[in-house]
């Protein structure tokens, strides 16, 4: 090989990394200017990725959260050592258990330096080990292309999830001949995607029998692209449904077999057929958590339980499971599909229901209110990415967000991470540009990542920002209500908060809503306007004006 094509090929780790990104078709990456990750920044300046900076690494994660979610890739976020590294913890614990393809890129200091205690070194690796599906402190020129073309194939395949890659800056900085044709080599990685056919025919044999099926179904459902499988399925076989919290949008709310949510904050009815009337519960792309389950001697008591989900880590961590089935939903509910077809399976006498009252297990306070705002909100017929925070909006949400072109709503379902809202609807605009965005959220979730109102205001996003403000933690007030004989403590926040004001002061728009009438009218101005807009709804003085209106109209 020649000296001249020797010098062509040896290239940064930095070049060579912004390099690979292209090839993979990064467009937009969230980030935060460091020390340690410079080198990539310059390279970025050069590559024509777009590149959005954050006011805090959390906020950089959660976009590139919302943006994956949307795009149905992996999003793609930037930090610095050290608490660079650190703020992104939360965002990757979120992704990894929500499932949502991410690659994070953190720059470390100096290899040599490595162990010494030096300015900005955190062990990035082993803090982050829990909370991603794979990491890697690439030690070498050479390992680094292999580590990014396995970075994206790990976080988009099988089980979703966040990966993060580690990069010491001397590492980022030396020429080296970068093989780009080297191919993935993961020993002992290898998802199932075809499910077990014997399990396969076990399963369709069970609901055969079954009097009284009923299916549960989760965000997976999503996450592989099965829609359609889904609900050819139950369809032919008739059989009603239940999801959990992250299955949002994926049937519709007035479909004679959908029941509604179950858990904690749940649909009684849904959660009475599946805990004592059912006899065969076949969960679907769900990990059947706590706030779905909620006791676990109590859950489907009376039923044989098959389970689908592509990670065989989450059949039987909480409940005992008669039928495993390990593969991807889509290829799997295919095959389920072709087989009742071929054999004329559906079920002999299909399972009426009566569903006429969907109640809720609660409603306290301010919760009629929140319902009105989601019922104006879901009355615009348009598309609209929605997102939330965490908190009883979170779950008013789930019930009363019921326009299709605005689901399947983005929400922080295994986590709870309150902050997410915001920053994940700022990440599905850049996913959706020609959607305008509604991040549904109380004051406390939103003064957790507020500062990145300003990168809607930047980049001109139709972001419109609903604070259902009760001036509390209102799901902590509630079960300080429950569980410890009304002692409130530590749960109030001052009332001289001005969210309009805040809004302004960052270049966006701001409206105080205190009374009912003006709660559609707001919120179709603020959505239209196509400007970033904030609305901060006074719970209390709605629900005393409401209270006030029906007492003029009785007398």
């Amino acid at each position: 090989m020649s000296d001249k094509v020797q010098k062509i090929q040896e290239i940064t780790g930095a070049k060579a990394l912004v390099k690979l990104l292209k090839t993979k078709k990064v467009d937009t990456i969230f980030g935060y200017p460091g020390g340690a990750n410079l080198p990539i920044y310059e390279e970025l300046r050069k590559s024509g990725i777009n590149h959005i900076l954050s006011r805090h690494e959390q906020g950089a994660i959660h976009m590139a959260d919302g943006y994956a979610r949307v795009k149905k890739k992996p999003g793609v976020c930037l930090a610095t050592s050290g608490p660079g590294a650190t703020n992104l913890v939360t965002g990757l614990a979120n992704a990894m258990l929500d499932s949502v393809p991410i690659v994070a890129l953190t720059g470390q200091i100096p290899s040599n330096m490595i162990g010494t205690d030096a300015f900005q070194e955190v062990d990035c690796i082993n803090i982050t080990m829990p909370v991603t599906k794979h990491n890697e402190l690439v030690l070498h020129a050479e390992d680094l292309v292999p580590a990014i073309k396995s970075a994206f194939h790990i976080a988009n395949s099988g089980r979703k999830g966040p990966v993060l890659l580690d990069f010491p800056k001397d590492v980022l900085n030396k020429k080296f001949a970068h093989n780009f044709q080297s191919e993935i080599n993961l020993p002992g990685y290898n998802p199932t995607i075809k499910g077990n056919v014997g399990q396969i025919k076990r399963a369709i044999k069970t609901l055969k029998k079954a009097k009284q099926p009923v299916v549960l179904f989760g965000g997976g459902i999503y996450l592989s692209n099965a829609i359609n499988e889904f609900l050819k399925f139950i369809r032919l076989a008739q059989i009603p449904v239940v999801r959990t919290l992250m299955g949002t949008g994926i049937i519709a709310e007035d479909d004679p077999l959908y029941i509604g949510m179950i858990g904690t904050h749940g649909n009684t009815i849904a959660n009475r057929v599946v805990n004592k009337e059912a006899d065969v519960v076949f969960a679907i792309g769900t990990r059947l958590g706590d706030r779905s389950i909620m006791k676990t001697h109590l859950f489907a008591k009376n039923a044989k339980i098959i389970h689908l989900d592509i990670d065989p880590a989450e059949i039987g961590k909480t409940i005992p499971i008669d039928i495993p089935i390990v593969g991807d939903i889509k290829e799997v509910l295919a095959d389920v599909i072709q087989r009742l077809e071929e054999k004329n399976l559906g079920l002999e006498t299909p399972w009426k229901i009566n569903n006429n009252k969907r109640t809720l297990l609660s409603i306290r306070d301010a919760a009629p209110v929140m319902q009105t705002i989601f019922n104006e909100l879901s009355n615009i017929d348009q598309n609209i990415h929605v997102s939330t925070d965490v908190g009883r909006h979170q779950m008013w949400a789930n019930h009363y967000c019921t326009n299709p072109k605005h689901l399947p709503l983005i929400t922080s379902g295994g986590l709870g991470t309150m902050g997410f809202g915001l920053p994940a609807a700022i990440g599905a605009w850049f996913a959706d540009p020609d959607t305008p965005v509604v991040s549904l959220s109380g004051d406390g979730s939103f003064m957790m990542n507020m500062q990145e109102f300003i990168v809607a205001v930047e980049n001109q996003i139709p972001l419109t920002v609903i604070i259902l403000n009760d001036y509390r933690l209102g799901m902590i007030r509630e079960l300080q209500t429950s569980f410890y004989n009304g002692h409130y403590t530590t749960h109030n926040f001052s009332e001289h908060v001005s969210f309009t004001k805040f809004a302004e002061a960052m270049g966006g728009k701001g409206f105080d809503v205190k009374s009912t009438e003006k709660i559609g009218s707001t919120i179709r101005k603020a959505v239209q306007s196509r400007v970033p807009t904030i609305i901060d709804f006074d719970l209390e003085n709605i629900s005393k004006s409401a209270l006030l209106s029906l007492n003029s109209v009785a007398s």
